[in-house]
């Protein structure tokens, strides 16, 4: 069942606070997040993913999937009173969720969408940006079509490939990945090469 664009919308400005709601996150991490989020939450209430990507108008970028709307909603957010910012004059733009965008957003997350963004955030308050889409664009379990919004530029992916060592520890390490996922990952890896 296809959503509307305003419940889409009402959706990402719900899991952006969420996301947001603890620590400090920036721009990246907030569009990293907000894409898996989709993916995750396309699958648990049956809708379209790619139609809802295409709505949010999300592309694959140098630093991962990015959207102009999602962006867009993170400034209406800040001027609106619901983030705050740490430091405006910087390229990364870290933001926070504000008492007020807490308490008018954060009751109306639903139990799936609560599920699946508590994961979410976990993960993005553990690595940083590439780390974040290492894990997803490497990730078996993961269909390749959505893993094609993630990895624009090819002398990105190369970098991935060539550091996947470090970037499979660290992720063991933090343990968001277990061994066997790891070996999966390694054996996706090696296909691509």
């Amino acid at each position: 069942m296809p959503l509307s664009i305003n419940e889409l919308y009402d959706k990402v400005d719900r899991a952006i606070v969420f996301l947001s709601e603890n620590e400090w996150m920036d721009k990246w991490k907030i569009q990293k997040g907000i894409f898996y989020f989709l993916w995750l939450d396309s699958i648990n209430n049956k809708y379209p993913f790619s139609e809802a990507a295409s709505k949010m108008q999300i592309s694959p970028n140098r630093q991962g999937p990015y959207s102009e709307s999602i962006d867009g909603e993170v400034e209406t957010l800040i001027k609106d009173g619901f983030l705050e910012v740490l430091d405006p004059n910087s390229k990364i733009l870290p933001v926070k969720g504000t008492e007020k965008g807490k308490s008018f957003f954060l009751s109306h997350i639903k139990q799936n969408e609560r599920f699946c963004l508590v994961q979410i955030r976990e993960i993005l308050e553990k690595l940083n940006s590439d780390e974040v889409i290492f894990f997803v664009y490497f990730n078996p379990y993961i269909p390749d079509d959505v893993k094609s919004y993630f990895v624009s530029r090819s002398e990105m992916k190369q970098n991935l490939i060539s550091q996947k060592e470090s970037y499979i520890q660290k992720l063991l390490n933090k343990e968001i990945i277990d061994p066997p996922t790891a070996n999966k990952m390694r054996e996706t890896i090696a296909k691509m090469t």
